[in-house]
Parts: structure tokens; C-alpha cells; sequence
């Protein structure tokens, strides 16, 4: 592993205690429940976080008016507030608390020169986020990587940044993909670097890793370099497909084939130490209710973690389930809007093959 992540626990604790006493990170207590989404079999998370209600807006960068008059933003990750510096994450990155949580040592990883929350992960973006989470596997082994990727993802700030939350117990995700991946009699054994889905609404697109250390002529990144473009290429390739269907209004199909395009594509992206995944979003917030009420979604959502800074907010996810609300803001892909399981994808595979070669000895024939 890279030296710059050593003792990486130690120095987010240093940090986070100093910013914090100096009054340079605000965190804020909240109250978690649970609910029980039977339909699916998980405990999703609800924190309900009152005070961050009055956290400040994500910034925007800079802009020229009609005038051409250059208007300045402030971006708080160039330059960063030193009191929220742990450490150099790697030749190109920087890890900074976040200013704003509600789960201590909450860090990010920052480009240290400026680039698009918009772009694709790269390869040493990719790498630093999984080495952080390896520098964690002692003192938080169920740590959590993500990154919200364009305007529909719920990204808060135009700087390309990914986050990881220091937790010691598994998501309602991991605990799901855990159980997804079990061999049981009848089902295929998903195997590391198989494709996946999960059986609940919009996520569709997962991976299960390999380990670098048992995977002879592959290290590290060539395993989540790998694991990320085969997820990238199913999900353009569902997206094309889902703009297909006849029912789709024209407005639908903009927005799909809008997303469909990489220089237009807004996805959540969620790496653990077991598994990549990633969901592309048609919107960023939930559908108004009848009572005015949305709820801003980013990837913890599709992590079975959302959060509520209201009461109305906290009432509106527990009354419907925290996944009925974020697969509001992803894509029903497949045939009606349902998800094909991974037995649906190899019998669709099976039958092309065969449609193939009825048509190739039909013309043969001829």
C-alpha cells in the first residue's frame, strides 16, 4: 500500500478533534431509526438530522454574466482550510474532513488541482479510494466509499471529490449484496469479477471484486479499472435499451439518451472493500408530494441510507420506505420497468445465440 496513507486512522483523529474544538467542522448529533423494507428483506437507515437544514448551499464555479463579466464562487477545496487537512492521499489528491457531519471522521478525497465533478473516475482516483478503505480495515472494515457524479447525483459541489464514511457496521447494501451472493442450490454462484444485480429497484449495474492478493497478473488497479468500465459499458447499454421502448415519452427519451452520452451521464458510484456498484440518476430529488415535499437523494440513498432534515421529511420516508422513494430518482430497467435477475441475463444471452443461429442456417439455406 502507498505510504501516504499510513496511519490514516491516527491522523483523521487528530484532525477531526483539533477542527473540531477550533470550531473548523460542525458536527452534528442525529437521531438514527431503521425501517423494514420486508418486501425486500433489509433494514434500511434513516437519520434524521434537524440542524442541517441550516447547512449552506453547494457553490457553484465560476461563471461569466452577459457581460462577460467573470462573477467569482468560492471554492472551498481550492485553497482548503488548513484546519480541515488530514493528509496527502496520494500524488494528486488530498483528504480533507467534511466541514459539515454527522458521522465523525467523515473525510473526502479532493483533486488538489481543479477538476469537473462531471468527469469519470480515474484510474488514481479509483486506486486512493481503495487504499483508503484498505489503510481503514482494521479499525473500520465496513467503510464506505462513494461518488456522486454530474447534476442529477446529488453532488454539492463542482470540485471532484469522493467521500468515504469511516463506519463499523455494514450498510443495509452490504448486507443485501452479502446475501445475494450466497450460493444456494438452483442459483448461479456469483464469483469475484462477476456482474450482478441487486433485487430492489435501480441497482442493476454491481460487481463483485476480486482480491489483488489472490488474483495472479492483476494488482489493485487493474482490477477496479476493470470493474469500473464493465460497469460504465452495462450501464450506457441498458440505458440505450431503455430508451428503445415504445412507451417512453419524448421527454423520457431526451432525458435517457442525454444520460446515455458520458459527457452528459449523472451516476452514483459505490465502492466497499467487497463489491463496486453503480446506479444512473434521473433525477436528483424525489417526486413532490401533494404536501410540497422532496428529499434530495446522493449515493448513501442507494446504500439503504438517507437522510431527513425535517419532520416532514422523516414522516414522508417512514410512511413509504426508503426504497420506494430513492428508486424514484434511478431508471426501471428491463422489460415493464422490473430488473432482470442475473438467471434472466444468461437465459436472454442463451436465446440470442440461438436466434443467431436459426437466422445464420435460414440464410444459408437460401
Amino acid at each position: 500500500m502507498t505510504t501516504y496513507l499510513n496511519d490514516l486512522y491516527s491522523k483523521l483523529e487528530a484532525a477531526y478533534d483539533a477542527a473540531l474544538l477550533s470550531g473548523s467542522l460542525i458536527f452534528t448529533a442525529s437521531e438514527t431509526q431503521t425501517t423494514t423494507e420486508t418486501e425486500y428483506n433489509v433494514k434500511c437507515e434513516v437519520c434524521y438530522a434537524p440542524a442541517l437544514a441550516l447547512k449552506p448551499k453547494g457553490i457553484t464555479p465560476v461563471v461569466e454574466s452577459k457581460t462577460h463579466e467573470k462573477i467569482e464562487r468560492v471554492n472551498p477545496f481550492l485553497p482548503h482550510d488548513p484546519a480541515l487537512f488530514v493528509a496527502n492521499a496520494s500524488e494528486h489528491h488530498k483528504i480533507l474532513l467534511n466541514k459539515f457531519c454527522i458521522v465523525p471522521h467523515h473525510f473526502l478525497i479532493v483533486t488538489k488541482d481543479f477538476h469537473p465533478q462531471t468527469q469519470p473516475l480515474s484510474p488514481e482516483d479509483l486506486l486512493t479510494a481503495w487504499n483508503a478503505l484498505q489503510a481503514l480495515k482494521n479499525s473500520h472494515p465496513d467503510a464506505i466509499a462513494f461518488y456522486n457524479c454530474g447534476a442529477r447525483s446529488g453532488a454539492s459541489q463542482p470540485h471532484k471529490h469522493l467521500q468515504i464514511l469511516p463506519i463499523t457496521r455494514p450498510t443495509p447494501i452490504t448486507n443485501l449484496v452479502r446475501e445475494v451472493i450466497q450460493r444456494r442450490p438452483g442459483r448461479k454462484e456469483t464469483r469475484p469479477g462477476d456482474h450482478f444485480t441487486v433485487p430492489i429497484p435501480c441497482i442493476h449495474h454491481a460487481v463483485l471484486l476480486q482480491d489483488p492478493e489472490n488474483t495472479p497478473g492483476k494488482d489493485a488497479e487493474d482490477i477496479l479499472v476493470e470493474a469500473y468500465i464493465k460497469l460504465m459499458d452495462s450501464m450506457l447499454m441498458s440505458m440505450r435499451e431503455y430508451a428503445e421502448q415504445e412507451h417512453l415519452s419524448e421527454e423520457e427519451k431526451d432525458l435517457v439518451m442525454a444520460g446515455g452520452r458520458a459527457s452528459g451521464l449523472a451516476y452514483n458510484w459505490i465502492l466497499t472493500r467487497e463489491f463496486m456498484m453503480m446506479i444512473p440518476r434521473r433525477q436528483e430529488s424525489t417526486n413532490l408530494t401533494k404536501e410540497g415535499i422532496t428529499l434530495n437523494i446522493n449515493s448513501l440513498g442507494f446504500a439503504g441510507m438517507v437522510l431527513a432534515k425535517t419532520p416532514e421529511e422523516l414522516e414522508l420516508v417512514k410512511k413509504r420506505g426508503v426504497i420506494e422513494i430513492v428508486a424514484e430518482t434511478g431508471f426501471m430497467f428491463g422489460k415493464g420497468g422490473e430488473s432482470r435477475s442475473a438467471e434472466e441475463e444468461v437465459q436472454k444471452e442463451k436465446e440470442q445465440e440461438i436466434l443467431e443461429k436459426q437466422m445464420g442456417g435460414a440464410l444459408s439455406s437460401l
